[in-house]
């Protein structure tokens, strides 16, 4: 009988607690509504939706850190963005920085990687049953990108049962002809070429980073150029109304929302073993 009583307060804690943060919850949801949208009516912008996107526990005094996704309407066009909180029982603030480190908690604030990230489609170097995993978003034009990337694909490949490296493209839209790109790596790889990731990054870090006169990847908005490039070096032919069917946009638009998901905020963005790395080395120490 005693025992049958400890289980049922358990579970009455259990869901009390449960009802509590619910409650709590859209509370802080509350408020970055109001919040949000007396910003946005200055500009004459309107919020369209906001959900909280990641909650997590800061292992400083109760804190609790929430990053919402905001979808509004600016100037006729829609835009989307991550913001932040921090709250503590009737506290709330848009920042917390440790004052021994000088470092923002929202550093902290990115998800830990799901299943969903390790799909085989997406393999480029290293096996899946590696004892390590990165997960990669990047994109073809980025500089940071072609210095990094052909070393880490030619790293893995060296230690295939270390490292499983998957990739997702992320073209950003600074680069006006990076969509091209990959869209012509997607079809490349289709028509059977080996290695299209570590030959189109390498290819463009000599050829872009070398030859700036030639073609500024900032400002250059020739597509079809792009294509001409990726054709003469791969001995493709592939043409714009190719780049241009429906179901290469499909697949590069679920690409990017991997990278919305993950919370890639730019390039070249690395997750070791789910967790991301800033420095982007943190997979050497297991090279020793």
């Amino acid at each position: 009988m005693k025992l049958l009583m400890l289980k049922s307060l358990m579970i009455i804690s259990l869901l009390s607690s449960s009802l509590y943060a619910n409650s709590y919850d859209a509370k802080i949801l509350k408020y970055e509504k109001k919040r949000v949208s007396h910003l946005l009516a200055r500009i004459q912008g309107k919020l369209k939706a906001v959900n909280i996107a990641l909650k997590k526990n800061i292992k400083q005094d109760g804190w609790i850190g929430y990053v919402f996704t905001l979808d509004m309407k600016i100037k006729g066009k829609v835009v989307s963005q991550k913001d932040f909180l921090f709250a503590k029982g009737n506290l709330i603030a848009p920042e917390l920085i440790d004052l021994k480190t000088n470092k923002s908690y929202k550093d902290q604030m990115f998800p830990t990687l799901s299943i969903k990230f390790y799909n085989k489609q997406h393999l480029i170097a290293g096996r899946s049953n590696a004892k390590h995993s990165l997960v990669l978003f990047s994109d073809p034009l980025c500089p940071i990108c072609l210095d990094e990337v052909p070393n880490l694909i030619k790293t893995v490949k060296k230690h295939p049962t270390l490292f499983a490296l998957y990739y997702y493209p992320m073209p950003l839209d600074m680069h006006p002809t990076a969509k091209t790109f990959v869209k012509a790596a997607y079809i490349a790889h289709k028509q059977g070429i080996k290695d299209i990731d570590y030959k189109l990054y390498n290819y463009n870090r000599i050829q872009f980073n070398g030859f700036k006169p030639f073609y500024d990847q900032y400002k250059e908005k020739n597509n079809q150029k792009a294509l001409d490039y990726f054709n003469k070096y791969f001995k493709t032919n592939i043409t714009m109304s190719e780049i241009d069917e429906p179901k290469w946009e499909t697949k590069l638009v679920k690409d990017l929302n991997m990278a919305e998901d993950a919370f890639a905020q730019g390039t070249p963005t690395l997750y070791l073993d789910g967790i991301i790395d800033k420095s982007r080395e943190k997979y050497k120490k297991y090279l020793k």
